[in-house]
């Protein structure tokens, strides 16, 4: 959205022709302090639009979301993708959800091109 503030920085290794290792960080704030933190999953709600403006209280940082990928090319038709992420939530997270303000995602993907 418009009021975020993403501080990024990448690294890429190909040790192989056949790997790629993809890590990042993003340092996600308010670009205000005024600002509400605006979540949900898009138009699907008419009277919200999708979206929820929930108030910070005046805190500015989102979260620290520190991310690694690897693709494995297993021959030109399979290739497998393991992902897994942090966001480590910070004060205007916690001021929202005080108990449970980190979150992690992963999935492994195997993809067959034909």
């Amino acid at each position: 959205m418009m009021n975020n503030r993403d501080i990024y920085a990448g690294l890429t290794l190909r040790p192989h022709a056949r790997l790629s290792i993809s890590n990042e960080f993003h340092g996600l704030s308010l670009a205000n302090r005024n600002d509400l933190w605006y979540v949900g999953g898009g138009v699907f709600q008419p009277w919200s639009f999708g979206y929820v403006g929930r108030s910070t209280t005046g805190a500015r940082s989102l979260a620290n979301l520190y991310d690694t990928s690897v693709d494995i090319k297993i021959n030109p038709a399979v290739s497998l993708n393991v992902y897994y992420g942090h966001a480590q939530g910070l004060a205007a997270i916690q001021t929202i959800y005080p108990k449970g303000r980190s979150g992690n995602l992963g999935y492994v993907e195997l993809m067959y091109k034909f």
